[in-house]
């Protein structure tokens, strides 16, 4: 019969409320249903949770522990007295202030109260002082670390490291704040989700990473409060300059960055970015970065899902990168070549080989004369399609020109080892 109760809540606690029907005494209750089913189906501190629910009238035998919990929370952050109470109740046991403040932080949220507001009256509860209803506003008036001159202030987080930020900005609001709209001086950033995620500082060659770190856990590297949020923060700073961003999944904090960065018609400042083969992203998305600025676009497409890329292709950002590397290992036969018509510049790498329709495709990219520079994975067999005795370029084997109708510029195929170049020149 217990391993029935074990595997069946609700009929394990119908059980106890037919114990309550009997027995009026807890613990008399909780001996004879001991004696019934066995020793070990419920320990007596969630045996008398659900005795003194039915004795209060709740007869729900499935409800949500969780949500009841939250709102216990909830109801304690906001009764400044009852908060003080749970203090004093952790400071009886004899614990360290900034470890209390820390389960108080896991049970009721991070930001049930300030450090120093949770400072003060650990100290005064230290000083045999319990009145839990103490007005401050009689204390004298006392300089905050926040009262600094704001150049001052900033002049401090320019020689903080990462870490030390991190741990600062955990003091209280107005301080994360400071500390949020601090240069972060990051130069590289890769990102999977909060869990995952790598970030290279000016100052420091080796990175930072999400492993480093542990929301509400001391760690190597120092106690921290939600690393990733910080970073969040930091790329909203308009004096962020990202030489480098890799982004391979977008979770629910990189949408949120890209909602807020839409919201204030801002963009992030990034010379390079890169979709890795092994991104989990449906779209490529690139219209938060700003066109121009970014240089380089490395893009990995595992299918050849047309939409998807003309999408890419099509954004600003593409059209005026200085180059747009472009892999995927779909045949070439597969790959909707004609989405690169109208790009300006890119470097292509597909599988297959079918050299006839790579050539077929150079020679359309001519024909249409928008293509400014390209490079295509190629064997050198490729040069039999471009035989044409006028483009020919004597002394030059792998070199072929050719004329752009109505203009003084040509086009200058070069063979390159693995690949084939087109470039427009004059």
């Amino acid at each position: 019969m217990s391993e029935i109760l074990k595997t069946n809540p609700s009929a394990l606690h119908a059980c106890i409320y037919y114990e309550f029907l009997r027995e009026k005494n807890i613990d008399e209750a909780f001996k004879n249903f001991c004696e019934t089913v066995g020793d070990n189906v419920i320990d007596y501190r969630d045996f008398e949770y659900w005795f003194c629910r039915f004795y209060h009238g709740e007869l729900d035998f499935d409800p949500d522990r969780t949500i009841q919990s939250q709102k216990i929370a909830d109801v304690l952050s906001n009764n400044p007295i009852a908060l003080r109470s749970c203090i004093l109740h952790e400071f009886f046991k004899g614990k360290k202030p900034f470890e209390i403040f820390r389960k108080l932080m896991k049970k009721l949220g991070n930001d049930f109260m300030d450090y120093p507001e949770f400072e003060f009256w650990y100290l005064r509860f230290a000083q045999g002082k319990y009145d839990f209803d103490y007005d401050r506003s009689f204390d004298p008036k006392t300089r905050l670390f926040t009262d600094l001159p704001l150049e001052v202030f900033n002049k401090i987080g320019e020689y903080l490291k990462f870490e030390d930020r991190l741990q600062l900005r955990d003091v209280s609001k107005d301080i994360r704040d400071y500390v949020d709209n601090w240069d972060p001086k990051v130069v590289i950033l890769w990102y999977t989700n909060d869990d995952d995620w790598a970030l290279y500082l000016k100052s420091r060659s080796n990175p930072y990473t999400a492993c480093n770190f542990g929301t509400n856990h001391k760690n190597n590297s120092g106690f921290s409060r939600n690393p990733t949020y910080f970073i969040m923060n930091m790329l909203k700073h308009p004096k962020v300059q990202l030489k480098e961003l890799e982004i391979i999944d977008e979770d629910d904090n990189w949408k949120k960055l890209i909602k807020e960065l839409d919201e204030s018609n801002r963009k992030l400042h990034v010379k390079e970015v890169t979709f890795p083969e092994y991104n989990n992203l449906l779209n490529i998305d690139l219209h938060f970065m700003i066109p121009g600025v970014l240089e380089e676009i490395h893009l990995y497409f595992g299918d050849s899902n047309r939409e998807k890329i003309l999408k890419a292709i099509e954004s600003e950002q593409c059209q005026a990168a200085k180059m747009v590397y472009i892999r995927s290992w779909t045949d070439i036969s597969t790959f909707p070549l004609d989405v690169l018509y109208n790009c300006p510049r890119f470097n292509l790498q597909l599988d297959g080989s079918a050299d006839d329709l790579r050539a077929n495709f150079l020679k359309t990219l001519m024909k249409k004369g928008n293509v400014q520079e390209c490079v295509l994975y190629a064997d050198s067999q490729i040069m039999n399609y471009f035989n044409e005795p006028k483009a020919m370029v004597p002394n030059f084997s792998a070199l072929r020109r050719y004329q752009i109708p109505g203009t003084n510029d040509f086009y200058e195929l070069d063979y390159q080892g693995d690949a084939i170049r087109l470039e427009r020149k004059q």
